[in-house]
C-alpha cells in the first residue's frame, strides 16, 4: 500500500498544541484512493509531546466494494467468488458484508491436455458478514478477522450444509480476509517537511466517523529534539501560522 503526501497544512490551536493536516493517496490495485489524516501535538513534559492521529478512511471505504470483490478459486468444473456490497465503522470494528457465489460447470475432461466448460449447472450464493478489529504495532495499524457470519439463500440453502459449501465458504473467505488484511496495513507517513518527527504510536484502532463513517485514530509520542523543534517552526512559519513577531 503506497501512500504518496499531496498536501499538507497547519494551525496552530494553543502555545502548546498544534494541528497539522495531510493528504496523502493509498495505491491499492493500482487504484489512487484519497485519504486525510490529522496529527494533533501536545506539549507533556520538557522532552516528549504527545500525538494524535486521526485518519480519515472514506474515501477508501466508497471504493473498497469494487477493490475487495474477486474471485477467490477457479477451475474448469467450479468457480468461486465474492461480491462485496458494503463496507462500514460501528464503533471500533469494520464490517464488510457481501455474497460469496458459488458456481458449477459441466466440464468435458475426454481430452487429458485441454479441459472444456461447458453449460452452468447450478450455482449457490450464501450471504456473509465479516468483522475485524484492529490493533497497533508500531508504526503500523493492522487489523484481523474476529467473527464471521454466513447465510445461505435460495432453495438450496438448507441443503448447503450437505454438501460442504458453507464450510468452503468460510475457509476461502477467510483465507482471502486474512491475506487482503496482512498485506494491508496502515501506516501513516509524514511529510518530508516535517519527517524527523518520527512519532511512535502506542495504542489506536478503527474510529466510526459520523454514522457509518470509516475511520481510525492513533496515539503516541513525540520525542523533541532539537531538529523537531526547528522543523515545527519552519513549517508553521511558511504556513502563515507564526507572524511577523515570531521571526
Amino acid at each position: 500500500m503506497a501512500a504518496a503526501a499531496t498536501l499538507f497544512t497547519a494551525h496552530g490551536l494553543a502555545a502548546d498544541e498544534v494541528s497539522l493536516k495531510v493528504t496523502e493517496q493509498l495505491a491499492i490495485k493500482g487504484a489512487p484512493i484519497p485519504y486525510s489524516m490529522v496529527l494533533r501535538l501536545d506539549d507533556v513534559s520538557p522532552t516528549r509531546m504527545s500525538v494524535g492521529a486521526y485518519l480519515d478512511l472514506r474515501g477508501f471505504q466508497a471504493q473498497a466494494p469494487a477493490l475487495l470483490s474477486s474471485v477467490l478459486q477457479e477451475d474448469c468444473k467450479q468457480k468461486f467468488a465474492v461480491a462485496i456490497s458494503d463496507v462500514s465503522a460501528k464503533a471500533d470494528t469494520v464490517s464488510v458484508r457481501g455474497q460469496f457465489q458459488a458456481k458449477f460447470f459441466g466440464c468435458n475432461t475426454k481430452d487429458p491436455k485441454v479441459h472444456y466448460r461447458r453449460f452452468l449447472l447450478f450455482g449457490q450464493n450464501v450471504n456473509f458478514q465479516a468483522t475485524a478489529r484492529t490493533v497497533v504495532t508500531h508504526p503500523c495499524m493492522r487489523a484481523s478477522l474476529v467473527d464471521l457470519q454466513l447465510d445461505p439463500l435460495g432453495l438450496l440453502g438448507g441443503a448447503a450444509d450437505l454438501f460442504g459449501l458453507t464450510e468452503l465458504a468460510e475457509r476461502l473467505i477467510v483465507e482471502k480476509a486474512e491475506e487482503v488484511l496482512s498485506d494491508h496495513p496502515v501506516c501513516p507517513k509524514l511529510p518530508p517537511e516535517i519527517a524527523s518527527l518520527e512519532p511512535r504510536y502506542t495504542s489506536g484502532g478503527i474510529r466510526e466517523i459520523g454514522a457509518g463513517g470509516l475511520g481510525a485514530s492513533l496515539s503516541g509520542s513525540v520525542n523533541t529534539s532539537a531538529a523537531t523543534i526547528l522543523d515545527l517552526v519552519r513549517v508553521m512559519k511558511d504556513r502563515g501560522i507564526l507572524g511577523p513577531q515570531n521571526q
